[in-house]
């Protein structure tokens, strides 16, 4: 397994420090015509974000500690948890076929593709499997902080079987056989926001009010009636990139 060698328990994960690993596709240059469940790459980091926010140039504790000096109850790894909270949930929505589920923890550019894709295999009567999923390892590839955003980027190291199976329950696509894949998961957050006391949106509760989250089409919470998926609040999930079997 190289560098994400080492495997994710039942009650935590390990970080990888990012040494060797292979570049993040954050530039939609690379594609990979074996994953037809995905695009290479979906959404994509907020506009006015600084270019840097996408490229693996500097060293992400550096950027870490300019967020917890700014905002002191910004934890890495409750910041971890979360995004691994966050990974199950947007893989059971898209193996449920119920983009409803993910809408709370995504942007909105992203949610709409994520949407479209899974009305997409509903109406093709398919759904996607992956099967027996699990975390072998998230990392953190990028930290970078700019006059509008915070950006964090995080390798997320999988392991699944992927196939499709039509509305009988037949195999008509991949395999059962599970194998190791990776994405690089980008979080961004308006440059002014902190951590919410009681939790926000990667913990289920609206980052303004603290209710419970609850979002409706255009992203706005139920209950204060504030726009949450732009990230002005608190973290959202912005881009998500396959990353080459090169690792």
């Amino acid at each position: 397994m190289g560098l994400f060698g080492r495997r994710r328990d039942s009650d935590g994960w390990e970080m990888g420090d990012g040494a060797g690993a292979p570049p993040s596709p954050l530039d939609g240059a690379w594609t990979h015509s074996d994953q037809p469940a995905m695009t290479s790459v979906k959404g994509d980091i907020f506009s006015g974000t600084a270019p840097a926010a996408a490229v693996a140039q500097d060293d992400p504790e550096t950027g870490l500690a300019a967020i917890k000096a700014k905002d002191p109850r910004f934890e890495r790894d409750a910041f971890l948890g979360q995004v691994q909270r966050a990974f199950f949930l947007v893989e059971e929505a898209w193996t449920e076929r119920n983009p409803d589920m993910s809408r709370q923890v995504m942007a909105d550019g992203l949610w709409q593709q994520h949407r479209f894709q899974i009305e997409s295999y509903r109406s093709g009567g398919k759904r996607n499997v992956l099967e027996g999923l699990a975390v072998d390892s998230l990392s953190i590839l990028v930290v970078h902080l700019d006059d509008q955003y915070d950006t964090i980027t995080v390798r997320i190291l999988a392991r699944s079987a992927d196939y499709d199976v039509n509305d009988s329950g037949k195999v008509v696509r991949g395999s059962r056989d599970p194998e190791q894949w990776a994405e690089d998961w980008t979080f961004q957050r308006a440059a002014g926001a902190v951590t919410p006391e009681a939790g926000g949106t990667l913990s289920d509760k609206c980052p303004n009010c603290g209710a419970p989250l609850q979002l409706d089409f255009s992203g706005v919470c139920h209950y204060c009636k504030a726009l949450v998926s732009t990230g002005t609040y608190d973290w959202v999930l912005s881009r998500i990139a396959k990353v080459p079997r090169a690792y």
